[in-house]
């Protein structure tokens, strides 16, 4: 499944005949971003959707030189999981 970034909405999704999947984030200003949260439909849990939302979220905020925050449960376990600090 591909990864789109839906730039005015401020989502990473995944669009899917069983439902949508997003990360959602805000802007903060003075390039930083924060994650709000990350949301999955029960009928798509367990086939990695989350995990692919985050690490696109976190390339793209790499490869553009942004900080980042987070304020999702979902994306401070893939960060901890990935021993990625922030």
């Amino acid at each position: 499944m591909v990864v789109i970034h839906d730039m005015q909405e401020h989502r990473f999704k995944i669009e899917d005949l069983k439902g949508l999947c997003y990360l959602e984030y805000s802007e903060d200003g003075n390039n930083q971003f924060t994650v709000l949260h990350t949301i999955v439909p029960d009928e798509l849990s367990g086939r990695g959707l989350a995990a692919q939302l985050a690490q696109a979220f976190y390339d793209w905020i790499r490869s553009n030189n942004y900080s980042m925050k987070s304020e999702c449960t979902y994306m401070d376990a893939w960060l901890k999981r990935k021993k990625i600090e922030i």
